[in-house]
């Protein structure tokens, strides 16, 4: 008995003298932290003085179930640990406190923002999860989520750049080792833009979803089998489809290779994969959808060469797939506008988008014609997002939308005969105000600014009067005819009228009509005006 007393005191009096000195450690990292500021690439972050409480380590939640985890290599993901040591690892947790939550009443705040104003285009988690109640990482995705989507800050340490230092602390120690609970994080974190679109860091969406693509693969969530072996199919299918629209607006966007798989045997998300399918979850679908159609335009644009048959097949394609949307996801029913919805509103946005940039591509041939179409896509685009500035809605927007703006901003450039689009100035104001309101969260949106005053104030230079006839090239024999794609009145758009005018006159021109330059090289633009990205500096 005196021996084993001895023994018991000796490790009891090694813990106490190995708790001392991490005890001091931790005061003087806390006294550094809290003397030292914090720069963000925005604003600065004060630091976190109030103390907290000390929380347990959950227990991560097995979604795949004991088999599944054996079937698919994740069991023991961290490997066995030792319950007295103390590592670097916790040291960390001790003093950057990245479990320390929000209190009960904001965390409800945020995550009301979250399923309310983001949900349905980032359907990575589920209202009432069970999962999320012992995941601390899922808890602070949850309050991260809802945090990019207030206008104002809040207290300094619920900040979006507070909350987002403390997953990236959770996930590189591991901590909450479930494989979806991690591809759930990294989802949320490819959402948002903390540093301008040209600056080179390891912390930014694309870096993120580029991870979260190669976990997805490492789940083998690109073969449709699996999906078999999950609790929670649809779930897991949102975040495939998820990282896929993410993947083709960024590449969209920035013009870097994507990183999507070319194959997959996954199906398309449908309703069914929600909870609770409502005009959101549809929304979600038809994004997918028309990503598939927006990823051909950019492998068209990678050439450069595309044929009219090809412009005209991908034209043709986005035709089809608006004209099956559901009547509730329809911007008219007839000539009357249907009630505003910020979800299809966004999703005819990026519609419009795409139809541009095929437009673009059909540059070569028939120049006019895909010019002119393009103005009426950018016109339509900003009655759109002057709907969403009325309703206030504009706080709501993910950052994707300072490269729409962008992309609608250049067909305007073309615009320099008052008579062709007399609301021009309008819709470079209702531009200029939603990016102005966007730049106060998003760096994005002061780029996209600056971008769009370079092409306003060249276009006077680069697109001089043109005195000739060129509208005889808008008739083509046994193709659509573009005024199709804008099932929208006149009153929506008044370059609308002037459009179906040109198509459907039998003798070339109409009177009306403003003429556009003929030479296929009048676009002083290639593909890469369309992109945040530029060639790095050396």
């Amino acid at each position: 008995m005196q021996r084993r007393a001895r023994a018991v005191c000796t490790r009891c009096h090694g813990r106490k003298k190995v708790g001392q000195v991490a005890a001091a450690a931790v005061a003087s990292m806390q006294a550094i932290y809290v003397n030292t500021s914090h720069p963000s690439p925005s604003r600065a972050v004060p630091a976190v003085t109030q103390e907290t409480t000390a929380e347990a380590t959950p227990s991560p939640f097995r979604p795949l179930g004991h088999r599944d985890l054996n079937c698919l290599g994740l069991g023991n993901v961290n490997g066995p640990r030792q319950p007295s040591s103390i590592d670097g690892s916790q040291l960390i947790l001790d003093i950057g406190q990245p479990c320390r939550l929000p209190p009960p009443v904001i965390c409800q705040a945020l995550a009301d923002f979250y399923f309310r104003e983001l949900f349905y285009l980032v359907p990575v988690l589920d209202p009432g999860q069970s999962e999320i109640q012992t995941s601390t990482l899922l808890q602070q995705c949850l309050c991260f989520a809802g945090s990019t989507m207030r206008q104002t800050a809040g207290p300094a340490e619920w900040t979006t750049f507070a909350i987002y230092g403390r997953i990236k602390t959770l996930l590189f120690l591991h901590h909450g080792p479930s494989p979806l609970n991690m591809l759930s994080a990294l989802c949320i974190l490819s959402t948002w833009l903390p540093y301008s679109p040209d600056a080179i860091v390891l912390d930014n969406p694309w870096q993120w979803a580029g991870m979260a693509i190669r976990l997805a693969i490492q789940l083998h969530l690109h073969e449709n089998e699996t999906y078999n072996k999950l609790e929670h199919p649809g779930r897991a299918r949102r975040m495939w489809w998820y990282l896929f629209i993410n993947d083709t607006m960024q590449t969209a966007c920035c013009g870097r290779p994507a990183m999507f798989p070319l194959e997959t045997s996954v199906p398309l998300p449908a309703p069914s994969d929600f909870k609770d399918p409502d005009l959101g979850s549809q929304v979600f679908c038809q994004l997918t959808n028309l990503c598939t159609k927006l990823k051909k335009v950019q492998d068209l644009a990678r050439l450069d060469n595309a044929s009219p048959e090809q412009v005209y097949l991908s034209l043709g394609g986005l035709r089809l797939l608006r004209e099956q949307l559901p009547v509730e996801m329809q911007l008219f029913h007839i000539e009357t506008r249907q009630q505003y919805s910020r979800p299809v509103a966004e999703l005819h946005i990026f519609y419009l988008v795409t139809v541009i940039l095929t437009c673009f591509l059909g540059r070569r041939h028939n120049p006019s014609l895909f010019k002119y179409a393009s103005m009426v896509a950018s016109s339509c685009i900003s009655r759109l997002y002057e709907e969403i500035l009325y309703h206030e809605d504009v706080q709501y927007l993910l950052p994707i939308h300072s490269w729409a703006n962008l992309v609608a901003g250049i067909p305007r450039a073309f615009t320099d005969n008052d008579a062709l689009n007399p609301d021009r100035g309008e819709e470079l104001r209702i531009s200029k105000q939603v990016l102005e309101i966007m730049s106060e969260k998003h760096t994005s949106a002061a780029l996209a600014l600056s971008k769009m005053d370079g092409f306003n104030n060249m276009r006077v230079e680069a697109f001089p009067v043109q005195t000739e006839n060129t509208w005889g090239a808008l008739p083509v024999s046994g193709q659509i005819q573009l005024a199709q794609l804008f099932p929208f009145p006149s009153s929506f758009c008044p370059m609308l009228g002037l459009l179906r005018s040109a198509e459907t006159s039998e003798n070339g021109t109409p009177d009306m009509l403003p003429t556009l330059p003929m030479d296929s090289n009048d676009w002083p633009i290639d593909w890469s005006s369309f992109l945040f990205d530029s060639p790095m500096s050396v």
